[in-house]
């Protein structure tokens, strides 16, 4: 896999963390209703079983990596988890391997 391209999961991974950062962890979540709360937390356990081996591979330099069987996965994610606006995750990917190479 070409260096731009493991630059750009990599960054994809890095989004899908600070995603994850929107979940209020400070006094704001006293605040939440508790449908609220099970949400949030429904979402970073979805996301994290998501993204546990991503993890992995990328810390690995992406050796044995699926890319189709990644996208894949993340298709079936995001249409078993409609409420989990995860789709624009693809976008991301793409428009920071387009950043990457034009640079």
């Amino acid at each position: 896999m070409e260096d731009n391209k493991k630059k750009a999961y990599r960054y994809l991974l890095y989004a899908f963390i600070l995603d994850l950062r929107t979940i209020p962890v400070d006094g704001t979540a006293d605040s939440l209703t508790e449908e609220m709360r099970i949400k949030y937390i429904s979402y970073a356990g979805a996301v994290a079983y998501l993204l546990h081996n991503f993890a992995l591979t990328a810390s690995n330099d992406f050796e044995d990596f699926d890319e189709q069987q990644f996208w894949y996965s993340i298709d079936c994610f995001n249409q078993k988890n409609p409420a989990i606006a995860a789709s624009h995750f693809k976008q991301i990917f793409e428009d920071r391997l387009l950043e990457l190479n034009q640079s």
